[in-house]
């Protein structure tokens, strides 16, 4: 049998209060620890440039908070979808996990709801130091292409030079900003200013070439009309310029008879 004195007992209540500091140190340590680990996981988005497109319409996509410099892999509906980067050659986000590139719209696409969707991984710092796979996805709406038509669909040089071309775009959204392109299978420009598409939805490019471009010469050329930054994509539409037909030959008249003696030296 033992008996605590009054000293003793002191001792002990202060051991015993050490001990619960330190249980109480170490407890704060471990949570901070645990919270520490516990950081808010990265929810990756993707984003659209036009919520509206058309079958082969261009969206710009941007995808973020994906793991830096991961692969990702992009499908509209169930279907792969190929996009091409702004920076670099692969589908591979940046140092900061994000991705920016443009895709178009599949030709065959049916009007309405579409998704789109983009897989790859979560940063593997953040979530217990290992790869996660994730996706996110955005929701954009087909509208029927508009329709085109050129008149002539073939010219000679010298008609398309003084003359061009008409073409009319029919089916965008009336109001709607139309921009034109013009191109060869290897050049690219504007066709003129834009236009705005009239009550019925139709925007009308006369293009009459200049001397001395790209496109003042024989060949094949395509026109282009779009809107919502080329998300609404007219048919694309090919005309002719075919060579000037050769002037004919001159042609010999009639002899005329001699009505005097003819003399010849030699």
């Amino acid at each position: 049998m033992s008996i605590d004195t009054p000293r003793t007992a002191s001792a002990w209540r202060r051991a015993a209060a050490i001990v619960s500091a330190g249980i109480l140190t170490t407890a704060l340590a471990v949570g901070g620890a645990s919270a520490a680990q516990a950081a808010p996981v990265p929810t990756p988005t993707l984003e659209s440039s036009s919520a509206v497109a058309s079958p082969s319409g261009a969206l710009n996509l941007v995808a973020k908070d994906f793991a830096p410099n991961s692969a990702l892999t992009f499908t509209f509906d169930d279907e792969s979808l190929t996009t091409s980067p702004v920076d670099g050659t692969a589908q591979v986000a940046d140092n900061n996990g994000t991705y920016k590139g443009f895709a178009f719209v599949p030709a065959n696409a049916t009007p309405g709801e579409h998704t789109i969707t983009v897989t790859g991984e979560i940063d593997p710092s953040a979530v217990l130091l290992r790869a996660l796979p994730a996706s996110a996805s955005t929701t954009i709406t087909v509208v029927a292409q508009p329709t085109s038509s050129v008149t002539p669909a073939t010219q000679p040089l010298s008609s398309y030079l003084k003359n061009g071309v008409t073409a009319t775009f029919s089916g965008f959204t009336p109001g709607a900003t139309v921009s034109f392109g013009i191109a060869t299978p290897g050049t690219g420009d504007s066709a003129g200013p834009d236009a705005v598409a009239d009550a019925t939805g139709t925007v009308t490019l006369r293009f009459v070439p200049e001397v001395g471009t790209n496109y003042a010469n024989e060949g094949e050329y395509f026109l282009s009309a779009s809107s919502d930054g080329g998300a609404v994509r007219a048919a694309q539409l090919t005309f002719a310029v075919t060579a000037d037909a050769a002037a004919p030959a001159p042609v010999a008249g009639p002899a005329t008879p001699v009505k005097r003696a003819a003399t010849f030296t030699g």
